[in-house]
């Protein structure tokens, strides 16, 4: 039985390095053959708006350019936090393909599920970048 996981994805344009260990850590998930869902939030949003993913590239990590196509080709849910697109002022006809839009019950329905992940990478100075934490919440 495969593991189900739920990546939670917070950031984009605003922290590329941080948007990029994250769908890093995705394509390594789908390489293993987990059962992945994406949960975009809060900046993680803009970048499933057409044409974002592409201009993110953290330092010393394969670009989100070149991850986002594996991660769309796997065919895993990917959800985005309607509140959070409202934020952005990000519209429905502006999404990748795929992408659901839905709200905080569906995020808990998941998160009862599936091990939830919250990668948060901190740059630092004089390194290009290290993992701060990584949640991982189990299921009950």
């Amino acid at each position: 039985m495969k593991k189900k996981v739920l990546l939670i994805i917070t950031h984009s344009t605003d922290d590329p390095d941080r948007a990029n260990a994250a769908m890093a850590l995705a394509a390594s998930l789908i390489g293993e053959e987990a059962d992945l869902a994406l949960f975009f939030i809060f900046e993680g949003v803009k970048m499933v708006r057409r044409g974002v993913a592409e201009t993110i590239e953290g330092r010393n990590l394969t670009p989100v350019r070149e991850l986002f196509p594996m991660v769309l080709e796997a065919g895993i849910p990917i959800y985005a936090c309607s509140a959070c697109l409202k934020t952005h002022e990000i519209r429905e006809t502006e999404l990748l393909t795929g992408v659901q839009i839905v709200a905080a019950p569906t995020l808990a329905a998941e998160i009862l599920q599936r091990e939830t992940v919250t990668c948060s990478a901190q740059s630092r100075p004089g390194r290009a970048w290290g993992i701060s934490s990584w949640m991982w919440v189990s299921p009950r």
